[in-house]
């Protein structure tokens, strides 16, 4: 098997450095040698290859030197394994619509995302404006599918009757669970 050789002659060290760069690149892990003249071009790749964790030894021939770079260590392929999925954290929404800007659409990209909830979602809780959805029939549509993915959703007591409204079947639940896991940065908050 032939070694990769790399002749540095009548070059400056950053056009040296350039050229080994990529031929290490190209050939990762290979055994090279590496020939020159200048003493400075030498201590030059030498502190390279060392930054590079490439172990060469050098080998002095009259005015040219020669440095013999040991092939690489190239641990066997490991497969990459994921990390388990963590479970979501409970989702709190306290608008009817995403703003500011166009209501209209900030109401339909606030639906759609809802819409998008991952599976295993621990619930979904409806607070302050966002209590304003029930009123919506595409709306309440898009949280029963929720529930119907096995995602309960969840009413603000003190947000419901703030405004005088029914909960439209959702679960009513008191306000100081939520707000103690709000407080802990322990929802997201839509």
């Amino acid at each position: 098997m032939d070694i990769l050789t790399l002749e540095l002659l009548d070059v400056t060290v950053f056009q040296a450095l350039l050229e080994l760069r990529g031929q290490l690149a190209d050939h990762p892990g290979e055994a090279l040698r590496i020939r020159g003249e200048d003493e400075m071009l030498r201590i030059n790749v030498a502190g390279f290859l060392e930054k590079q964790g490439r172990i060469a030894r050098l080998v002095q021939q009259g005015d040219q030197w020669e440095l013999q770079v040991a092939s690489a260590f190239r641990p066997a392929a490991v497969p990459v394994m994921t990390p388990p999925k963590a479970t979501p954290n409970p989702v709190l929404l306290l608008r009817s619509a995403f703003a500011p800007g166009d209501r209209a659409l900030g109401r339909r990209l606030l639906l759609e995302t809802l819409a998008h909830l991952e599976p295993g979602t621990p619930w979904l809780c409806l607070a302050h404006q966002a209590v304003e959805l029930l009123e919506d029939p595409g709306a309440v549509v898009i949280l029963e599918g929720l529930k119907g993915r096995g995602i309960p959703v969840h009413v603000s007591a003190a947000s419901l009757a703030h405004g005088g409204l029914g909960s439209a079947g959702f679960e009513l639940i008191p306000d100081e669970g939520w707000q103690k896991l709000l407080a802990r940065g322990a929802v997201t908050v839509l």
